[in-house]
């Protein structure tokens, strides 16, 4: 795809940002590719798919003939759609409106066959590589009289401040069970089990105190388990011995949060790749 970005020769500002990901409420969305101009946002859902596919918008599908085999896959319009949506209030909720946002599809396999399973309005949104310069043509032409003046910069900016990487995850790529895993915090001298007493953690068998070593076992939590936490999920992760114990301790360490008072949860720093 970057040989069909650098064709585009966009005569204006703009930005191309690939991979964002940015926090929402508790979860979290990511889109392939953003462009940015002062005049618009366009999302655009990469996919490599070979074979002949079969856009069926009605069911939310995309049927795969490859091989003699069938496969189906979620309608890439749709999560390109979705996205979207996300996009858009994040953006409000942050900026209180938000430049107009148009998604599609870009199926970047030049082997594949496309076919559509019935009429549908969401069929103009998947597209070839080569369609992007009259798209975008056309939508800068559309939404001309929505010009951004300065705020395009500051939206940037924004943005990149907001992007949190996907975590790397052990338990999921080497089947770990959740059971398997020791909650506690664990000695940094010895290993041994560590309670919470008086504001330190003081190690059961060699007597070591800390103030932190709960930082330690947040970082595992965040490798092994979720990038966010409750504090009912700290307090039993930490074996605190209440749940006022876990709220100090995860507003002591400055974390960032979403959600209300009863389903906030934490974001993790912890591990990423």
């Amino acid at each position: 795809m970057d040989y069909f970005y650098r064709q585009l020769d966009l005569p204006l500002q703009h930005y191309f940002v690939h991979q964002l990901r940015l926090p929402r409420n508790v979860d979290f969305f990511q889109m392939d590719t953003l462009l940015l101009t002062p005049y618009f946002f366009l999302i655009l859902e990469i996919k490599n798919l070979a074979g002949i596919l079969t856009f069926d918008h009605e069911h939310q599908q995309v049927l795969r003939e490859q091989g003699g085999q069938q496969e189906v896959f979620a309608d890439p319009v749709l999560q390109a759609e979705q996205q979207a949506a996300s996009l858009k209030a994040w953006l409000q909720a942050h900026f209180g409106s938000s430049p107009p946002i148009h998604a599609y599809a870009v199926m970047t396999n030049n082997s594949s066959i496309l076919k559509n399973a019935a009429p549908h309005a969401l069929h103009h949104q998947i597209i070839r590589p080569p369609a992007l310069r009259p798209i975008l043509q056309a939508l800068f032409e559309k939404e001309k009289c929505h010009a951004l003046e300065d705020k395009l910069n500051v939206y940037v900016e924004a943005l990149k401040k907001a992007y949190r990487p996907a975590r790397y995850c052990a338990m999921g790529k080497y089947d770990i069970n959740r059971a398997d895993l020791r909650n506690g915090v664990f000695c940094p001298k010895c290993s041994g089990v560590m309670k919470w007493r008086h504001g330190n953690w003081v190690c059961s068998r060699c007597e070591h105190v800390s103030r932190d070593a709960h930082r330690k076992a947040l970082d595992d939590y965040a490798l092994l388990i979720s990038s966010h936490i409750s504090t009912g999920e700290c307090q039993a992760y930490l074996q605190l011995p209440g749940i006022n114990t876990a709220q100090r301790i995860l507003k002591k360490m400055n974390l960032t949060h979403s959600g209300g008072t009863k389903t906030r949860k934490y974001h993790l720093p912890g591990h990423r790749r």
